[in-house]
């Protein structure tokens, strides 16, 4: 759909306008096929796995997903910035508690870009919905509402 693709656009628009942080996830693939998911800190460049195709004591669908990583990823995470990107919440990053209270606690902030799975049920996601503004995109609308969206936090 192009979720990450939306918030590298933003970030690039605005990264020397106002301080940006948070992250996206970048799908990795193998021979054209997806084998798993890389996150990356917009702060610091710092990488961490958050799931690979295989074997694993949390699972979803196809992919282990590595919780203890990404909780430590979180750790580092600054949210200290005009505008917090986090790519994404979904099914995989559900699985933490810890991001799951990380996101909680951020949703008072002004300035927040969330990509979430459009069918996903989840309390939290329920939660973003009901509170924020939710565009639903593809690929032949992204860069349209990506720089909506750009318009919105520079005013």
């Amino acid at each position: 759909m192009g979720k990450t693709t939306l918030c590298l656009k933003v970030y690039e628009s605005l990264k020397d306008k106002m301080t940006i942080a948070g992250f996206v996830t970048k799908e990795l693939r193998k021979d054209g096929r997806r084998v798993g998911f890389r996150l990356i800190d917009l702060s610091s460049g710092r990488e961490e796995w958050l799931a690979r195709v295989g074997e694993g004591r949390v699972k979803v669908g196809k992919y282990a997903v590595n919780i203890e990583g990404f909780e430590r990823f979180l750790d580092s995470v600054n949210t200290d910035a005009d505008l917090i990107i986090i790519d994404e919440v979904g099914p995989m990053e559900l699985k933490s508690e810890k991001f799951v209270r990380l996101v909680e606690g951020l949703m008072d902030k002004e300035k927040l870009l969330f990509t979430i799975h459009l069918r996903s049920k989840h309390w939290l996601l329920e939660r973003i919905r009901k509170e924020f503004r939710v565009y639903v995109i593809d690929e032949t609308n992204r860069d349209k509402v990506a720089e909506e969206i750009t318009e919105v936090f520079e005013g």
